[in-house]
């Protein structure tokens, strides 16, 4: 069995990037030889003039269209993982992004209204977890965004995220 072979099918129908340390247990063999076989595959796409490669760091990989492509395929894509969420949902997740590591109480109190059922949502799809507890009496979870989350919007960390003043006019329209 070529390894290069497994790297690229287990890419393919994986839902999100892989951890290396599966492809090392699953193949035998360690982090430079991994790195090396990915290296191998994305000249071997290149080569082959195929429209995605793998992104990859130290720690894990996926499989990305390439830019000049994402065009031709918004009719048959599955739909973006932020696609129909309710825009209460999309508010909460923008607090929460911005927030993090934030309570719901406080999501609940920035948006006006109760919060519950967006933050459930928000968890099943994988776009937010709990990330630890306030130390306060009762100890209210707190969320944080997800690796998923990052991935989906091709941001590495939520300090990549735009400032949100950068969208209005002025601080009376903010």
């Amino acid at each position: 069995m070529n390894n290069k072979n497994v790297i690229t099918a287990v890419l393919l129908v994986s839902d999100g990037p892989i951890e290396h340390s599966y492809f090392e247990d699953l193949l035998k063999i360690n982090n430079m030889e991994l790195l090396g076989m990915l290296e191998q595959i994305n000249t071997d796409l290149t080569n082959a003039e195929i429209g995605f490669y793998i992104k990859f760091d130290k720690t894990k990989s996926d499989i990305v269209t390439k830019s000049e492509i994402s065009d031709f395929l918004s009719d048959v894509k599955p739909p973006p993982i932020l696609r129909g969420l309710s825009t209460p949902a999309l508010e909460t997740l923008a607090i929460i992004a911005y927030e993090q590591p934030v309570t719901k109480m406080k999501v609940s109190e920035i948006r006006g209204v109760e919060s519950e059922s967006s933050i459930k949502t928000l968890e099943s799809r994988g776009l937010i977890e709990k990330g630890g507890e306030l130390d306060v009496p009762g100890s209210p979870i707190l969320y944080k965004t997800t690796e998923l989350f990052l991935n989906k919007l091709d941001i590495s960390s939520v300090d990549n995220l735009p400032t949100i003043g950068e969208y209005f006019a002025s601080s009376e329209e903010e």
